[in-house]
C-alpha cells in the first residue's frame, strides 16, 4: 500500500513539476535538492525495500478482504505445528511476507529507522543471513516450546493451530545485531531497551511469541562474527546517517 502510494505521488509529482502547476515551484527546488540523497537511500539498502514493497501489497490484499478470508489467509501462511510438519520450508518463507492487521505504517517507520541503516551497514547478504537467521532461529525454538508444552499438559491442543505470521522475528534479530553498530552511550541504552522489552513480554504477555521475540534477540545477539568482516568495518566509520550503497563482498 505504501509503495503504491508513493508511485502514485511520484507520478503526480512529476506532472506537477513538468507542467508547471502553481505553487509546485519550492516543491521541485526541494525534489532537485533532496532527490540524489533519497534515492541513494533505497539504492543503499535495496532489500528492505522490496521487502516493504512485497508487505504493502499483502496488506493491501488483507485490507481488502472479508474477516473470513483474512483470517484464512494467515492461517494458511502460518508457522504452526500442524503446517510445519506438513510443509515447513513453505510456510517459513510465506510466513515473513504478511502482517496480521493494520501494522504496515508501523513497521514501514521502523524499516526505515532500524532496518535500511542496518542493511547499509551489513551489506544486502549479511542483512539477509541476519534476519533469515532470526526469523526461522526464533519460529523453530517457539513451535519446539508449544510442541513440548502440549506434550507436557501445560499448554491446549489447539495452540498447534495458531496463528503466528509477520516480520517481527527477524526484525528482532536485526535490531539485536544493529546493537554493534552504536556509539557508546547508546550502545548500552539501545541493549537495554531491547531486553526490557523483551523480558517484558515473557513476564507479562507470557504468550509464544513474547518468547520468540527474546529468542530472536539472543540470535541477533549472536551473530556478531557478521560485524567484523572488513567491509563492515570499514562501513562502521562512516557517519550513521550517510546515504551511500552498501556492496556486500
Amino acid at each position: 500500500m505504501i509503495a503504491l502510494v508513493a508511485v502514485l505521488v511520484i507520478l503526480i509529482g512529476r506532472l506537477a513539476f513538468s507542467h508547471d502547476w502553481p505553487g509546485t515551484a519550492p516543491l521541485a527546488q526541494w525534489w532537485r535538492t533532496y532527490r540524489p540523497t533519497l534515492v541513494a537511500f533505497v539504492r543503499a539498502s535495496p532489500a528492505t525495500f522490496v521487502y516493504l514493497a512485497i508487505l504493502s501489497v499483502t496488506t493491501w490484499v488483507l485490507v481488502g478482504a472479508s474477516p473470513t478470508v483474512v483470517s484464512a489467509l494467515l492461517e494458511e501462511q502460518s508457522t504452526n505445528l500442524r503446517h510445519l510438519r506438513q510443509d515447513p520450508l513453505r510456510v517459513l518463507i510465506r510466513s515473513a511476507f504478511w502482517l496480521s492487521g493494520y501494522e504496515l505504517l508501523f513497521w514501514a517507520a521502523l524499516f526505515l529507522i532500524v532496518l535500511a541503516p542496518a542493511e547499509r551497514w551489513l551489506g544486502t547478504v549479511r542483512w539477509l543471513v541476519a534476519f533469515t537467521a532470526g526469523h526461522v532461529g526464533a519460529t523453530v525454538m517457539t513451535a519446539s516450546g508449544i510442541w513440548l508444552a502440549i506434550k507436557s499438559g501445560v499448554a491446549p491442543e489447539h495452540l498447534q493451530n495458531a496463528v503466528d505470521v509477520g516480520v517481527s522475528y527477524g526484525f528482532a534479530a536485526i535490531a539485536a545485531l544493529f546493537t554493534y553498530r552504536l556509539p557508546q552511550p547508546w550502545r548500552i541504552a539501545w541493549a537495554a531497551g531491547l531486553i526490557a522489552y523483551a523480558a517484558g513480554g515473557v513476564v507479562i504477555d507470557r504468550d509464544f511469541t513474547a518468547y520468540g521475540h527474546a529468542a530472536a534477540l539472543v540470535i541477533g545477539f549472536a551473530l556478531y562474527p557478521l560485524t567484523r568482516a572488513p567491509a563492515v568495518q570499514a562501513r562502521a566509520t562512516q557517519p550513521l546517517l550517510r546515504m551511500v550503497p552498501a556492496s556486500s563482498p
